[in-house]
């Protein structure tokens, strides 16, 4: 299991993905055209053969907007995760009786659905697969990144783990591992499921009265891409998209 893309919604594109842009040093890569069907634009940005989204409705009465106003502002949107078979998934949401809001098999055999985060728990969640025997390689294709993203690869950082803040992290934890198939720690203070090449921590939170993607890390390894970044916000905290990015 891959956390192949991970989604913010925002109600300024451009400025969001700027700010993604600088501190991952990578241009954006490719917007689809496909998003309009739910009354969205988007922009994806490159990260060492994965992928940071942000979408932004341009209709009213949009799934994304309604997020936005519950959330009171940008925030993480959607996790999506790649697997060798989607399938599989698909039959376990129905054991687990976990609905779909949107599933699309398209005629290259990529197969991908959105689970209902009120039954998932905390953010849409999909789970894809790309009909591609080598599609643990970091480099495989990926049907949502475009076409040009391989020739200009950026190595300068890789996503790390992401953070969300729970009502009771340990009931969305084991919610997510149990669905995911993905080994679960506890600790004291937090738990954590790990997939391939990410790890997802879960803490408890009751300020918002809801579970939310509170922090993505980053790990960069460009000595001046690190540099620039820590010029510019210096000992301030970095937050895009009512996300902290934590740099390491």
């Amino acid at each position: 299991m891959r956390l192949r893309q991970i989604c913010f919604v925002s109600n300024d594109l451009e400025n969001a993905l700027r700010s993604f842009s600088f501190i991952t040093g990578s241009d954006v890569c490719f917007r689809d055209e496909g998003v309009s069907y739910f009354g969205l634009k988007n922009g994806l940005l490159e990260v060492d053969g994965n992928f940071l989204e942000v979408v932004s409705p341009f209709k009213p009465n949009t799934t994304a907007e309604r997020f936005l106003t519950r959330m009171n502002g940008d925030a993480g949107y959607m996790l999506i995760f790649e697997c060798e078979d989607a399938d599989t998934y698909r039959k376990k949401a129905v054991d687990l009786k976990i609905r779909d809001i949107w599933s699309s098999d398209l005629n290259n055999g990529v197969k991908a659905t959105h689970y209902h985060p009120k039954d998932i728990g905390g953010l849409i969640i999909s789970v894809d697969s790309m009909n591609n025997t080598n599609w643990k390689n970091k480099d495989s294709y990926w049907q949502w990144g475009g076409d040009s993203w391989r020739s200009n690869k950026n190595n300068k950082c890789s996503i790390k783990s992401i953070t969300m803040n729970c009502i009771n992290p340990g009931s969305l934890a084991e919610r997510w591992s149990s669905f995911l198939n993905l080994s679960l720690t506890n600790n004291d203070d937090r738990q954590c499921i790990k997939g391939d090449d990410f790890e997802i921590f879960f803490i408890e939170d009751q300020k918002k009265g809801i579970d939310y993607l509170s922090q993505l890390n980053l790990r960069v390894d460009n000595s001046a891409l690190k540099k620039e970044i820590l010029n510019k916000y210096k000992d301030n905290e970095i937050v895009i998209c009512g996300t902290k990015i934590e740099i390491e």
